[in-house]
Order: C-alpha cells, then sequence, then structure tokens
C-alpha cells in the first residue's frame, strides 16, 4: 500500500472521529456547528485521496479529484467562518468580501472542479504516486489562488486582531495556539499543494488532507480542551433585552438613546424604531433631570436615584426612580449608559394596599362578630334540618321496602301470566292435534291444522325465550338470532348441506317488538330452508342462507336472503297460498308498523324494515 494512501485513510478516519465527538459534545453554539462541518469536509477530502493515489488512470485520478472537490473547494471559506465565530469579530469590511468575492468564488471554483477540472490542473503518474501541474495560463486558475490567499490572510487578520484585543489571558493563549496550527498547515500546504506543483518538483504529493490534522487538531484543543468562561458579555446582554423586569434604556456614548428591552417596549407600548427616533422629552416627564444625570456620571459610575415619570406612546405616566449607570471598558473608555427605571407603581400600590389591609380588618371585625351571630343561628337550623331529615330517611326506607314488595308481587304476577299462557297455548295445540285426528278433517285440512299447531308451537317457544329475560325492555334479540339458525336448521334442515352467514349487530329491542320479528324470522328462515333448495337440483354451488340484522338512523332491518331458485313470478306474501308468509305480513304492518318486500334476483331476499316504537 502507497504511504500516501495509508496517511489519508488514516487521516480519514481522525477527521470523522472529530465530526461526531463534536456531535456528541453538542451543537448548540455556531463554533460547535462550524468546527463539525470543517471536520467532515476535510473527511470528505481525505477519504477521497486514500483512493486516488492508487488511481490507474489519469481519468481515474481526475475523477477522484472531483468527488473530492466539496473538501478542497470550501474548506477554506468555513475555516474564515470559523475563526470569525471564535474571535466574535464583527468586521464590516470582511463582511462585505464574503458576501462579494469568498461565496461566488468557492460557488465559481466548485463549478470548475466538477465541470472542466483539466483546464485547472492536469495529473501525471511518476514513482507510483500522483502529482499534478497547474495551468498557469487559465483564469478559473487564479480566481482559486486569489480565493485561497484571501481566505488566510482574513484568518490571520482576524486571530491576531483577537490576540491584541483580547482582555483576558486564556483568550490571548487560545489566540497562540491557532495561530501556530494555522501557520503550520499553511507553511506545509503552501509548499506542497502550490508551490512545488508550479515549479514542477516531483518530491512530495499534494496532501492538504493530511496537513489538516494540525488545523483541526488546534481547533479541537481550543474548542473543546481549554477552559471557558462560563458567562459571555452575549449573554448577559441577552440576558438584560429578553428577562429583566425593568425599564432599561440603552444610550451611546454621546447620550443618545438607540435601544432598549422588550419589558420596556411592551410596557411603555413602543418598537425599537421609534425609540431610537424619540428624545429624552418624549419619554421623560422632565428630561433636564435625565440630562443631569447623566452629567453626573463623569466623576462617578453611577448617578443618584431621582423621582420622575416615564411616558407611554398613551401618555400615560408611569412612575418611577431613575438612575444612570456609566458604561466602560477595562481601559475605562465611555461606551455609553444604563438608564435604569425602577417601577415606583409598586411602592405607591403598597402603600394603598397597606392603607386598604387597615381598613380591610376593621371590616373583618366587624364581619367576625356578625359571623358569630349568624352561626348560633344557623347551628340551630341544621339540628333542627338535621332532625326533619332523619324523619325524612325513615319515611323512604318504608317507601323503598313498599316498593320492593310491590315489584316482587308483580314478579309473581308477570311469571304466573306467562305460566297461564303457555298452559293455555299447549292446551290450543293439543285441540289442533286432536281435530287433525277427526275423522271428518281430510288429509290436506289436517295438514294444514299441523302446520298450525307447528306454529304454536314454535310461537310458544319464542314466547317463553323472551319472558324469560331479566330485562324485558332490552331483550339480545342479535343472541336470540344465533340461537334460532342452530334449533331451525336442526328441524329442517335435515339431508341439507347448508352455509350460513351471519351479519348480525348486537340491538337490544322491547319485548313487544322482539316477540313478532321473533315469528316473522322463524317463518323466513323455515320458508327458506324448506322450499329454497330442491333436492333434485343438480347445484354447481353451495347453498348459502344471508342473515343480517342491524340498525340504521333509529331504523331496524332484518333481512334474510338466500341463493336457491328464487320466488315464483308476480310472487306478493298477502296473496301467497302459504300461511306462514300471510302471518309474517300481518305482523310486519299490524304489530312493528313496518315494511316488508323481497327481491327476486339471484335466490329470494326478504327484506323487514321498522322504527322502534321505544
Amino acid at each position: 500500500m502507497n504511504i500516501f494512501t495509508a496517511l489519508s485513510f488514516l487521516s480519514f478516519l481522525m477527521f470523522t472521529q472529530a465530526g461526531i465527538f463534536a456531535i456528541w459534545k453538542g451543537l448548540k453554539t455556531s463554533e460547535s456547528r462550524l468546527f463539525t462541518l470543517l471536520s467532515f469536509l476535510f473527511a470528505i477530502y481525505a477519504g477521497v485521496y486514500s483512493m486516488f493515489f492508487k488511481a490507474e488512470s489519469v481519468e481515474k485520478a481526475n475523477l477522484f479529484d472531483i468527488l473530492a472537490s466539496p473538501g478542497w473547494v470550501f474548506f477554506p471559506m468555513v475555516t474564515v467562518y470559523l475563526f470569525i465565530a471564535i474571535t466574535r469579530i464583527k468586521n464590516q469590511v470582511i463582511t462585505w468580501i464574503n458576501y462579494l468575492f469568498l461565496i461566488p468564488a468557492s460557488v465559481y471554483s466548485f463549478y470548475i472542479a466538477i465541470t472542466d477540472l483539466p483546464s485547472v490542473k492536469l495529473f501525471y503518474r511518476h514513482n507510483n504516486n500522483w502529482y499534478y501541474s497547474p495551468i498557469d495560463t487559465s483564469t478559473p486558475y487564479y480566481i482559486f489562488i486569489l480565493y485561497l490567499i484571501v481566505c488566510v490572510l482574513i484568518s490571520y487578520f482576524l486571530l491576531i486582531s483577537w490576540y491584541f484585543m483580547a482582555p483576558e489571558s486564556r483568550d490571548k493563549f487560545r489566540a497562540r495556539i491557532l495561530l501556530i496550527w494555522l501557520s503550520v498547515f499553511f507553511i506545509v500546504t503552501f509548499f506542497t499543494n502550490l508551490v512545488l506543483p508550479y515549479v514542477g518538483a516531483n518530491l512530495i504529493p499534494a496532501v492538504a488532507p493530511i496537513n489538516a490534522l494540525a488545523l483541526i487538531s488546534g481547533f479541537a484543543y481550543v474548542l473543546y480542551f481549554v477552559p471557558r468562561k462560563t458567562i459571555s458579555s452575549d449573554m448577559i446582554y441577552n440576558l438584560i433585552v429578553n428577562h429583566i423586569k425593568e425599564f432599561l434604556f440603552i444610550a451611546d456614548s454621546e447620550g443618545k438613546i438607540y435601544t432598549t428591552n422588550h419589558y420596556t417596549l411592551a410596557n411603555l407600548r413602543y418598537n425599537n424604531y421609534e425609540i431610537a427616533r424619540s428624545e429624552y422629552s418624549d419619554l421623560f416627564s422632565e428630561p433636564e433631570k435625565v440630562e443631569e444625570a447623566i452629567r453626573s456620571t463623569e466623576t462617578r459610575s453611577v448617578s443618584r436615584q431621582i423621582r420622575i415619570d416615564l411616558i407611554a406612546s398613551n401618555k400615560d405616566p408611569i412612575p418611577v426612580m431613575l438612575y444612570v449607570i456609566k458604561v466602560t471598558d477595562s481601559y475605562k473608555r465611555n461606551f455609553g449608559y444604563v438608564l435604569s427605571c425602577i417601577d415606583y407603581r409598586q411602592k405607591l400600590q403598597l402603600r394603598d394596599e397597606v392603607a386598604e389591609r387597615v381598613r380591610t380588618e376593621k371590616n373583618l371585625s366587624q364581619i367576625r362578630r356578625e359571623l358569630e351571630i349568624l352561626v348560633k343561628k344557623r347551628t340551630q337550623e341544621l339540628q333542627e334540618a338535621n332532625l326533619r331529615l332523619q324523619q325524612e330517611v325513615m319515611e323512604r326506607r318504608s317507601a323503598e321496602e313498599q316498593i320492593k314488595a310491590d315489584l316482587y308481587e308483580k314478579v309473581k304476577l308477570v311469571q304466573e301470566i306467562h305460566h297461564r299462557v303457555k298452559n293455555n297455548i299447549q292446551v290450543i295445540i293439543s285441540l289442533v292435534n286432536m281435530l287433525c285426528s277427526h275423522p271428518k278433517i281430510d288429509i290436506p285440512a289436517s295438514e294444514k291444522l299441523r302446520e298450525i299447531a307447528e306454529k304454536v308451537r314454535y310461537i310458544s317457544k319464542i314466547h317463553e325465550d323472551f319472558y324469560s329475560s331479566p330485562n324485558l325492555s332490552s331483550i339480545a334479540f342479535a343472541k336470540y338470532l344465533k340461537k334460532a339458525v342452530g334449533e331451525l336448521y336442526s328441524n329442517y334442515g335435515r339431508r341439507k348441506e347448508i352455509v350460513f352467514k351471519l351479519n348480525i349487530a348486537d340491538e337490544n329491542l322491547d319485548i313487544n317488538e322482539a316477540i313478532p320479528l321473533g315469528i316473522i324470522f322463524n317463518e323466513l328462515l323455515i320458508n327458506a330452508i324448506s322450499y329454497a333448495f330442491e333436492a333434485d337440483d343438480e347445484k354447481k354451488q353451495k347453498s348459502i342462507i344471508n342473515i343480517e340484522y342491524f340498525r340504521n338512523n333509529g331504523r331496524y332491518s332484518l333481512i334474510v336472503s338466500d341463493n336457491g331458485v328464487g320466488l315464483p313470478g308476480h310472487f306478493n306474501e298477502i296473496k301467497s297460498n302459504k300461511v306462514g308468509l300471510q302471518l309474517v305480513s300481518v305482523l310486519v304492518k299490524d304489530h312493528l308498523n313496518g315494511r316488508i318486500t323481497h327481491v327476486n334476483q339471484d335466490g329470494a331476499t326478504f327484506v323487514v324494515t321498522f322504527e322502534s316504537i321505544t
């Protein structure tokens, strides 16, 4: 393996670890975010170059250098941004250079790198290493060189300025560390990537991604291993502007107000633009006192307190206690003034509250005496009410016992009625059976009577099932349907293979609706089992009976359908010669106040719909 390949791969691993370490430490600050970005740019540069040195042809060398171009094109500008974030130096000239030259130059160089790289540099192989010759006659090459030089000059300017302006030795130490490592990286890279390729000396190939370890190490040491200040000036400024609940005005060295905090803007109902355009006469009731307090800070850092009124935008006065603080740097140079106004309304309000509390205590004494009288009177009333309540409790207990006795009697009565109805129905069935055996009754009439007896029998069974329910006002009709399907199939579906498909909703019914609907269901299902499927029919599909029961918008529906032979033409359940279907029609119309319809398509379908009477 080529030594430069191994070093590039090792650099790739270390850059990647640096980026991951920065993410692990947290990306809450701009310095950490820019350091992470710079680490991954160098990781791309080094990772691709670990394959670049093993390229087999010029075309592959060009391809690998294009893939590495995000790293070697953008890392100079990101480095400048990182120096700006660390030094916190805000220079208007650097800002304009950044927008007018650095950003356009980096974007243009990246465009040239991915579209026309041979116009900038040509690669050639020597001693199993790849070198390049710069095209010193091309404009993109000189733009990129100028772009690098400007980035280096700005970086040195920021670090040297920070070193001489830093008031603390800790910041001076950080500046020295960055200057040393930047110089190491710049000098080595200048010779390996610019000077040697320019003069055509094939001593060392371009190893900027390996040299960059020095720069990243310096950044990592300064950012994560040098002790930091716990509180910065920006933090203090943001604390004052965003969170201090006092009236604060910040003035320049000439005493001109240029900003204030959020609390002042909210209470005076101004915005920052209006504050910057305001004079003392616009904001204070006695502006001459404010000017006098500012002048007094020439001999002292803080003026004495002055009782004065602030003027809100709606001209309402706000009483405050004003004092002026002169702001200076470590060299005692005057940077400006802070006009702090303590809200005096709280003190006035406190004085009013004290007076109000005295009046309240006198009133409370009077109220206390009146309450004692009321308590005695109320106690007597409660004792009388307690006696009445005890009497009402006794009366209610007696009434509840009477209700329980009446309820028990009614239950017994219902059971007796049900028993007698059951016995009467059995008598009717017996009489009908006797008529069937009478010698004067012919066979067709006997069959009709037996059919009637059978219908009376299952009506009795339905009656017994429903009246045995614990709650007659809420019959679990879905449970009955499932039970009835099994019973009717076992009685009428012998030697028939029928598949039942149930789609039954859990909707309860009143006893007066459940009995007629149960009879209707029995008739429709018996009719489907008995007549829908003929025994001699060579069916090509299974015999299926669908049963649906549901409620929609307060209207109940019961559907019984089959895929059998269907109904005869011009069928009418009222005019039908079948007693069961005639009974169904009567029950639907007279007992449920509903309607029954039938569909004769792919079998027979009966639909019963009605609205609940409860």
